[in-house]
């Protein structure tokens, strides 16, 4: 519980800024190749983007939650932002990506949207862990 506590400022920080950089990975650069499947998606409203950032925020605040236990064994993990990068890298190459990539194999996605959720996700996990190691030097 303290961890979690530890965890949630620097992980609502990055979760606040992740809304953002969500926004504009996955509304702005990669939002044209939705349109190209459009029997995939259901209406945007006010209720989804909501909903999204909900999401968004609380992953960030329990991947600092998460990296903040690790960092504490010492090694690779330790040591500030390199740390920070290396453990986001790990969260993304071993939760978030194959998520993903599973998710398009079996849902009609365009490629390069399947690309956008990607590196959306790779910034989330950047976001969180490297804001939570500069917060408590870690």
């Amino acid at each position: 519980m303290k961890t979690l506590q530890l965890a949630l400022a620097p992980g609502a920080i990055a979760g606040i800024l992740a809304i953002f950089t969500s926004w504009f990975w996955m509304g702005f650069v990669f939002h044209r190749f939705q349109r190209l499947t459009p029997n995939t998606w259901r209406p945007e409203n006010s209720r989804s983007y909501m909903l999204s950032s909900i999401v968004t925020f609380l992953s960030c605040i329990a991947i600092a939650t998460v990296f903040l236990l690790v960092a504490r064994m010492g090694g690779v993990f330790a040591g500030g932002p390199t740390g920070a990068l290396r453990f986001a890298a790990v969260v993304w190459i071993a939760w978030s990506a194959p998520l993903i990539l599973n998710a398009a194999i079996f849902i009609n996605l365009h490629p390069w949207f399947v690309v956008g959720q990607v590196v959306n996700a790779l910034t989330n996990s950047i976001l969180a862990c490297t804001i939570t190691a500069c917060w408590r030097n870690t």
